[in-house]
């Protein structure tokens, strides 16, 4: 019998990149519906911001290849353009957001509908009558949060219970063997309130593959344009430190280090069945090995052991927690 683990969803935020002309092919982006659909994956993350350098062009290519009429349910965020996200969760932002979303998908409707990030702007709880009013009106079967410190999810919730609003029963954010910072407060919160969390970057923007430590990073994501902002997280001392204790453990077993990422968020971190964990991908046969890798089930003790220590380590030294701040993403 198979190992249960969190559902796998797929992240389509290069889709249409022009740093990955590839991906602006639709017979390509064809490949990764096809081993989606033969590994029964059938939901697929995006947003209007995708791809950070072509707005929308995310949204239009999984319309334009007919990832809904082909079953795939589609999850995606409200617009925020350029490095500033002030204003998009008024009322009128969602709605024209939401309506070019649907025709961009050639969708009827949305799985999760999330605000992308915080508005600063627009006060709390005009935000979360926009998103009420979407999901009233049949557009999203889930309301989702990505990205809100834990004090400003608090007081969204409030004001949801407060005034009768339907509340968020997902909140995406990053977390990985190294990024651990949601298991102190946030996951705690979320089970309180029975949401689930969906995680993405399990590989740390590929910096889990170990290439960067190894200095084999050459041409991968990790020094892209898109990728860069990865590196400003994760090129640090301490996390290079923890992917060597990695390799260490793992290499005379034969394990390769993305695999010990995919198969510890599958199998041993805080999540559970309800949970999801978000893949990437700019090549169908990655997108294949990694399915392949998390189906091998869970890890052996000693690897098992090790990240936790790993875990430990980076607490102790301040690390494993990353704010999601607009301004810092790439802005095209």
């Amino acid at each position: 019998m198979a190992q249960k683990h969190p559902i796998i969803f797929f992240g389509t935020s290069t889709f249409g990149s022009s740093h990955v002309p590839a991906l602006q092919d639709e017979s390509v982006v064809s490949q990764f519906l096809d081993v989606l659909h033969d590994a029964n994956i059938s939901q697929i993350d995006t947003a209007a911001r995708y791809p950070p350098d072509n707005h929308g062009a995310s949204e239009r290519m999984l319309g334009s290849v007919k990832a809904y009429s082909r079953g795939f349910t589609i999850n995606t965020k409200v617009l925020f353009p350029g490095n500033s996200s002030a204003g998009t969760l008024s009322k009128e932002a969602v709605r024209k957001s939401v309506a070019n979303s649907l025709e961009h998908l050639h969708a009827d409707k949305l799985g999760i509908l999330y605000a992308h990030t915080t508005d600063d702007a627009t006060p709390l709880d005009e935000q979360a009558e926009a998103l009420n009013e979407q999901y009233q009106k049949g557009v999203c079967e889930k309301i989702g949060i990505s990205n809100f410190p834990l004090e400003t999810l608090k007081s969204f919730i409030d004001i949801c219970e407060e005034k009768g609003y339907a509340k968020p029963t997902v909140y995406q954010g990053q977390y990985n063997l190294v990024c651990r910072g949601p298991e102190k407060e946030l996951l705690p919160f979320l089970r309180e309130h029975g949401m689930a969390f969906n995680a993405y970057s399990p590989l740390g923007g590929g910096f889990l593959t170990g290439n960067l430590t190894r200095g084999t990073a050459a041409n991968t994501r990790l020094t892209s344009a898109y990728g860069a902002h990865f590196a400003r997280w994760y090129d640090r001392p301490e996390f290079h430190d923890a992917v060597r204790t990695l390799l260490a453990v793992i290499e005379p077993l034969a394990i390769k280090p993305s695999e010990a990422a995919l198969r510890w968020i599958a199998y041993h971190s805080a999540l559970g069945e309800a949970d999801g964990v978000i893949l990437g991908a700019t090549k169908a046969e990655h997108l294949r090995q990694n399915l392949v890798d998390i189906e091998k089930g869970p890890l052996p003790r000693e690897v098992v052991d090790v990240i936790a220590d790993i875990g430990r380590t980076i607490d102790a030294l301040g690390g494993g927690d990353f704010e999601v701040v607009p301004a810092s993403l790439p802005p095209r």
